[in-house]
């Protein structure tokens, strides 16, 4: 099971999801959101030392604003909602189940945290490369595995003391328990 731990907006929260065993580190770089990266924070954390992989999270960007932030932060992977982005040496992930063949998104209101459909994630998972968001927890994180089987699960609000600012404990459980 791999795990993001996504909403990542300093350096001290990158190293810990790090330490704690994460696969992927989300940053979230739509404007509207309230843990929106910029693109000098981003560069800022693309210095910081770390196994896990990059996601650059986008809402409505243009292709050139996606290349950019990829160039600039270091991206691995870009996960896209509400647009299409290709690049050769950048995984892409999409949010809109049955649009694309690779990794999809399944979250029941991105940036809200709240529970989606397991049932239907199941389903999809059994066919294509599942990432399930949407309000997991610490709580909650093991019997969605169970339920759904997903390729990787991601996490923002579920691991956080506040709004971009990851409380450890919460984090360690969370990957522990999805890992399981």
């Amino acid at each position: 099971m791999r795990v993001k731990i996504c909403g990542i907006t300093n350096a001290e929260d990158l190293l810990l999801a790090d330490a704690a065993g994460a696969d992927f580190a989300g940053f979230v770089l739509w404007p509207g959101s309230k843990r929106f990266v910029p693109l000098a924070r981003l560069a800022e954390l693309a210095r910081v030392p770390v196994r896990l992989r990059r996601v650059g999270v986008f809402l409505d960007a243009s292709p050139a604003a996606i290349a950019e932030a990829v160039r600039v932060g270091r991206l691995h992977v870009a996960q896209v909602y509400g647009c299409a982005f290709r690049r050769a040496d950048v995984e892409v992930w999409h949010a809109a189940p049955g649009r694309h063949r690779g990794t999809i998104v399944l979250d029941a209101a991105p940036g809200q945290g709240r529970v989606g459909d397991w049932a239907r994630a199941a389903r999809l998972a059994r066919t294509r490369r599942l990432v399930l968001a949407g309000g997991l927890t610490p709580e909650n994180v093991a019997a969605a595995v169970a339920a759904v089987r997903p390729w990787c699960v991601d996490v923002a609000g579920g691991t956080e003391a506040a709004p971009g600012r990851k409380e450890p404990l919460k984090v360690f459980d969370f990957i522990r328990k999805a890992k399981q």
